[in-house]
Formats: C-alpha cells, structure tokens, sequence
C-alpha cells in the first residue's frame, strides 16, 4: 500500500491559503497512491484556539471541507479539520472518497496540560470504531486516531486498543504540533 504523508505547513486561520495548499498536495498525489494522509487540523491550522470562538469561522471551514471533498476522486483523503454538531465542537479527522465526506472520527484524548487546552474548546469522541474504505478493489477497516489518542497511558480508554478489538486492520494516526521558537526536530 503506497500512503501519501502530506505533512504540509498550513497557517492558523488561513483557510483559503490552506485549502490551496491542500487541493495542490491531492492532485499531485491522485493517482500515484492508495491513500493520502494530511495531519491533525490541517485546514484550520493548528491550534486554532479562539477562532474556535467564531461561529463564522466555523462554518467556513466546514464549507471549506465540502468544497476539497467535492473535487475529490476515488483516492481516499484523510484531512484534520473541526466539526460541529450541535452544540458540540470536535476536533476530527474528515474521510473523503468520491466527492463526499464519508466519516468523521473525532479525537477521544484532549489534551490540557504545557500549551494545550483542548478541552476548552473540544468535546470527545463518543465512540471508536473503525472507517470501512475501498482502495484498489479491497474493503480495508482503518482505524483513525489523532495525536494524543495514540499516547494513552495517563488515559483509562485506550483508542489503539479498541480499533483493534473493533477489527480495524490498518491504525492510522494524525497528529500536529504547535510552533515554538527553539523547538529541537
């Protein structure tokens, strides 16, 4: 299986720059490789932190999303994004194929400590289960988790775990960091 890594550098709040970025990255890679893969809240940039306030710029990312997911092909994408339903906001991971979202799975570990405080912001997910995808004419389970879901250890629910208790054959996991001056590889 050929994965794309676009481990691109979007700018926070920059959503049209981003979402160039990103449509730039999956017409390179379309058709060169059996998933493409971008990092945690690619889109937005990350952290957002209060633009999460701005319920305008929470639509416009979401528009964004169905904007990128409409001009895309069989090749599925993995993109970080935000979501909101209801009165909840998550921080997600979107699945794209054939012109359409076809899942979100959400971040279950949020982290609250040093520069992080995603609780503020976020709610967790409610369940962990696995995307069913079609690549090269097999059915895959892929299990999604986002950055802190894979370090679990301070944590009683362990994502990894329960993706594959779930069936998930293939654990995929996104991830960003915020920048810092001085800050080692």
């Amino acid at each position: 299986m050929k994965v794309a890594l676009a481990q691109i550098n979007p700018t926070v709040g920059a959503l049209e720059n981003n979402v160039r970025k990103l449509k730039g990255i999956i017409k390179e890679n379309t058709g060169k490789c059996d998933i493409i893969v971008f990092p945690e809240m690619v889109l937005t940039g990350y952290p957002p932190q209060d633009l999460l306030l701005d319920g305008s710029f929470i639509q416009k990312a979401q528009d964004a999303l169905v904007k990128i997911a409409a001009s895309s092909g069989s090749t599925p994408i993995i993109i970080g994004t935000i979501r909101q339903e209801n009165n909840n906001l998550f921080n997600t991971a979107a699945v794209i194929q054939d012109g359409a979202v076809i899942a979100y799975r959400d971040k279950t570990h949020l982290p609250t400590y040093d520069v992080f405080d995603e609780d503020r912001y976020f709610t967790p997910a409610e369940s962990i289960q696995p995307v069913e995808l079609h690549m090269n004419g097999r059915k895959y389970n892929l299990g999604i988790q986002i950055c802190e879901d894979l370090w679990d250890e301070e944590y009683e629910t362990k994502v990894s775990r329960d993706l594959i208790q779930a069936e998930a054959e293939i654990l995929i996991n996104i991830s960003a960091s915020p920048f810092h001056i001085d800050r080692g590889h």
